[in-house]
């Protein structure tokens, strides 16, 4: 309640409060709008993580290759999944991916419960594109090349807009 209060005097907006999901975390990366195609889930592998670091994606986690984090969040491509549990979390990706109105490219970050069950975290509707990574990575999983995946996303673009 402290910080809540904290958050409403000192940013005079209401604070959200969300429960910490502790499990497996996945990136699910859709391209495509009409008839979009979730990619090779990838998932977020913390096994190695020291007890003093929390199992979260942190700034430097992601953008600090000095940071012990950096190294400790190892991304796993396609991610180990039964075929119920990768269904499963396919299906509430699409359905985060249509609600939020996403097209041509989206990440939907997503934890598991220890029950499996899947936790959306972010939509995510401009994921970072470089090589090897987040959304590209499950490209190349799936076997598109760097090129023919970004070549995709502008002719999405393209077609939507009608430029000829």
């Amino acid at each position: 309640m402290n910080r809540c209060e904290y958050i409403s005097d000192e940013f005079h907006q209401p604070a959200i409060v969300e429960e910490f999901i502790d499990g497996r975390e996945l990136n699910v990366s859709i391209l495509g709008s009409e008839e979009p195609l979730v990619l090779p889930i990838s998932e977020v592998d913390f096994s190695t993580m020291p007890e003093s670091f929390k199992n979260i994606v942190t700034y430097q986690a992601k953008w600090e290759p000095r940071h012990e984090t950096y190294h400790r969040t190892i991304p796993i491509c396609p991610a180990r999944l039964t075929k119920k549990i990768e269904r499963g979390v396919q299906a509430v990706a699409l359905t985060a991916f249509r609600i939020m109105g996403c097209r041509d490219y989206a990440r939907i970050d997503m934890r598991l419960d220890k029950k499996n069950k899947p936790f959306v975290l972010e939509v995510n509707p401009n994921p970072h594109l470089s090589e090897g990574m987040g959304l590209m990575r499950s490209a190349e999983t799936h076997g598109f090349s760097f090129g023919q995946t970004l070549g995709m996303i502008v002719e999405f673009a393209r077609r939507r807009s009608k430029i000829t």
